[in-house]
């Protein structure tokens, strides 16, 4: 199931309030945005056995780039694609947060999504909304549900997506 909507209508909240009660069942990722006073400033991963690490920060030195954020690919791939592998894994349930933006940086993050997406787990992600080649491929693939949120959409769409975490 993946859930798209426009910046900031609450897509990681929702992924973290559905899945932080079904711990033992579901692992993955989600982002969580760093700000300051001067705004936002990066992003932050966490993984839902506890580990995390920055990916993206202004000013971060970085060979890899998007847009004014500096990319640290290291910790998509020890953090991010290794609890989502833990999660294909042990897990009935996978969670990716934010697919399209910073972890297309990352060649192993794109095989092991495509690899959790063919797999028979249950996959619970979010996915950029604007088009975009990869993410685009993504939401064509067969049996993929797409759910659009948006803030006054936020309590169904909760409800639909625990309802089927429940399963």
């Amino acid at each position: 199931m993946f859930i798209a909507g426009k910046h900031g209508v609450g897509k990681t909240t929702l992924i973290r309030e559905v899945v932080m009660p079904f711990r033992e069942r579901a692992g993955g990722f989600y982002t969580e945005e760093i700000r300051d006073s001067n705004g936002l400033r990066g992003f932050r991963i966490k993984t839902f056995d506890g580990r995390e690490g920055i990916l993206a920060h202004k000013g971060m030195k970085s060979a890899v780039k998007l847009n004014k954020y500096g990319i640290d690919p290291v910790v998509l791939d020890t953090v991010g694609v290794a609890a989502v592998c833990a999660a294909l894994r042990e897990k009935d349930v996978v969670v990716i947060d934010e697919i399209g933006s910073i972890d297309i940086v990352s060649d192993s993050f794109r095989a092991v999504l495509m690899e959790v997406i063919r797999s028979p787990k249950k996959v619970l992600a979010t996915v950029r909304l604007n088009a975009q080649p990869f993410t685009d491929e993504i939401k064509r693939m067969p049996d993929t549900a797409m759910l659009m949120l948006s803030r006054d959409k936020f309590t169904d769409v909760k409800q639909q997506v625990t309802g089927w975490i429940k399963l």
